[in-house]
């Protein structure tokens, strides 16, 4: 409601401000000639028509405003300002903040503080924020006003610059508009280290407000989601997901050893535990670790861990919905699932297994939603430059709905195509009799898949349909 009453306001606004510039050119113009002979009619006459004219037409502009409101609501996902729940909602992106100190080594705790922001606005529910990784991808583009909001839809930016001297924090923001680059809020800080979260509050609590107005924001309830007290034991935490973005094999070891060191500090920090967890799970997944009972086990207890100090960690219940998916067990991946997006619904990785989960439960257009929304948040993961992960998750989203167009449309914008995109849409010309051995999606890389053991690998496409995975891998065998 509140984002209506806006809407029509500015409609509202340029209309008199409009018609009040017309009602003076046409007082000059009849000054200067005959109305009587142009229109038949005195001057005044024409004025008082005028005036009509424009009240009547009030209304009308009124209802096309909200017209055109709606029309937006219903607008097709590839519209960059629709969400998987239809509404229209203000477009964020927080640009990583300058490092003052100009010390690289203290880069983690500006970066850190920055994606703690960027997490708080991702909880709000009522606006849509740019993914971390999308936004320190804007780090050094440099955009345009007009490019921020016509490449990546965006109706508002936050910048700002950090310097930690000692044992304060000097802190700079400001909210700018995208249409004509207007600071709408700006605020300086300068305050102890330890105050950081509430400073974080702060910023997420004024921007939030300038942008929706005052409402109840229940994310915003720190005191039950901040980390630890123990601001060493907040710097190691930060340090762990400086390294855990570098995704290399030296920076995952010291990540580990970082969130290790913040356990150490304090143990009821219980991002600390979720962290180490994902960075364990990335180190499995990028061939760091080797795979075994032990390591495995890890995850789940350091999850489980985190979750008994935090039940609130969207992060956590994510990385069980991954798990659970990767088990099998589907209505468990659903549940967590569930919890993550009802804590965070603007995190790409939250939103895409969700969708995910959804697809195995036969929500097939539902998951697309959220497929979507995930494309449109973060096209590329983290941590990857070339990846097809979200095409090929929308792919098998429009395999399972056989939709033949769309599916051939997302395997020709995927730069690598993956051995289950692939094998699908074999399967998907195979059905309609279509020729395939001359296209280059399939010629490009068949020789690549040659030697897959594909029972293991359809086996990793976690169908939920054993009938479907027999008909593949004979398709496979047959290849």
């Amino acid at each position: 409601m509140n984002k209506l009453v806006k809407r029509l306001w500015k409609w509202t606004t340029a209309y008199v401000v409009g018609a009040v510039a017309f009602i003076q050119l046409a007082s000059i113009l009849l000054e200067n000639f005959s109305s009587e002979r142009v229109f038949g009619a005195s001057s005044e006459t024409v004025m008082q028509v005028i005036f009509i004219a424009i009240l009547v037409a009030l209304p009308i502009v009124m209802a096309a405003a909200y017209f055109f409101r709606e029309q937006s609501a219903n607008a097709p996902l590839e519209s960059a300002d629709i969400t998987a729940s239809g509404d229209y909602k203000q477009r964020l992106a927080v640009i990583p903040f300058a490092n003052l100190n100009q010390d690289q080594d203290g880069g983690f705790l500006v970066d850190g503080i920055v994606e703690d922001v960027i997490t708080e606005f991702s909880m709000v529910r009522e606006i849509e924020i740019l993914s971390r990784q999308t936004c320190f991808n804007l780090r050094e583009k440099d955009l345009s006003n007009d490019k921020l909001r016509n490449e990546y839809g965006l109706d508002y930016v936050v910048s700002g610059s950090i310097r930690a001297l000692d044992d304060r924090l000097r802190i700079s923001v400001e909210l700018a508009e995208t249409v004509a680059g207007n600071v709408v809020w700006s605020n300086k800080y300068d305050r102890v280290k330890k105050d950081v979260f509430d400073i974080q509050d702060e910023i997420v609590r004024r921007i939030t407000i300038a942008l929706i107005g005052e409402i109840e924001i229940s994310s915003l309830k720190r005191a039950h989601r901040k980390p630890t007290e123990n601001i060493t034991s907040y710097e190691f935490l930060l340090q762990g997901k400086n390294n855990h973005h570098k995704f290399t094999k030296h920076a995952n070891e010291e990540s580990r050893k970082n969130l290790d060191a913040a356990i150490i500090a304090d143990s009821h920090n219980a991002q600390a535990y979720a962290w180490k967890a994902c960075a364990i799970g990335q180190a499995l997944g990028r061939g760091y670790l080797e795979p075994s009972e032990e390591v495995i086990n890890s995850v789940g207890e350091l999850l489980d861990t985190a979750l008994a100090l935090d039940p609130n960690d969207f992060e956590c219940h994510r990385m069980f919905c991954e798990v659970h998916l990767s088990m099998h067990q589907f209505d468990q991946a659903l549940k967590s699932g569930q919890k993550a997006y009802k804590m965070n619904p603007n995190d790409p990785r939250v939103i895409s297994v969700f969708g995910e989960v959804l697809l195995r439960l036969g929500e097939i257009d539902e998951g697309l939603l959220y497929l979507e929304k995930a494309y449109q948040l973060e096209p590329i993961p983290a941590g990857q430059t070339t990846s097809d992960k979200r095409l090929a998750a929308l792919f098998f989203g429009h395999y399972l709905k056989s939709d033949f167009a769309i599916c051939q449309d997302l395997i020709e914008r995927m730069a690598n195509v993956d051995n289950r995109s692939w094998l699908l849409n074999i399967e998907l010309h195979s059905r309609q009799s279509k020729n395939y051995l001359d296209l280059n999606w399939y010629k490009k890389v068949k020789n690549t898949f040659s030697e897959l053991d594909w029972s293991v690998e359809i086996d990793r496409y976690h169908l939920n349909n054993g009938k479907l995975e027999s008909k593949l891998l004979q398709l496979a065998r047959s290849l």
